[in-house]
């Protein structure tokens, strides 16, 4: 039956055969793919062909780095886990604190342990550019450049960039 408005009135008026038989196929025809998609298997198609992944093998320390360096980078590398530890630490902390003054007291222990940390990365960057000085005039340039690509490489995998969005 179809609703007919005339005026303030309403008249039932009679739906034609064809659309009530066309309405009827559309909804068994949507719950039929309906079902058909919930009972069909989600499959993907691989090619038979493909070429096996490369397989990376995982790099043994600041392989060719002289032990100083190494030394500093493993070091450094120490104080920053330290550093975000102590700091994932302070922001629980932080999340869980129910007084005003508790929050403020937590704010300014991650005010400091950034602070040091700061401190720590100034001083690590001043000894690394005195050890790289230092091997400057005992090594070619293209060890040095190569030395200096390693422990570039060794701190900034995994590490804690404050810029361009890592």
């Amino acid at each position: 039956m179809l609703n007919i408005r005339k005026g303030n009135h309403q008249k039932l008026a009679p739906m034609s055969k064809a659309v009530e038989i066309m309405k009827t196929i559309r909804h068994l025809l949507l719950t039929g793919i309906a079902v058909a998609s919930l009972c069909g298997t989600c499959t993907l198609w691989a090619q038979s062909n493909a070429t096996p992944p490369i397989a990376v093998a995982p790099r043994d320390g600041l392989g060719g780095v002289p032990p100083a360096v190494q030394t500093l980078v493993s070091s450094f590398d120490q104080t920053r886990d330290k550093y975000l530890k102590e700091q994932n630490l302070l922001l629980i902390k932080l999340k869980h604190a129910t007084t005003a003054a508790e929050r403020e007291q937590i704010r300014e222990e991650l005010q400091a342990n950034r602070q040091a940390f700061l401190a720590a990365l100034k001083s690590f960057r001043e000894q690394l550019k005195d050890e790289l000085a230092a091997l400057k005039g005992k090594i070619s340039h293209e060890e040095f450049l190569r030395i200096i690509d390693a422990a570039y490489n060794a701190s900034t995998e995994g590490g804690v960039g404050h810029h361009r969005g890592h």
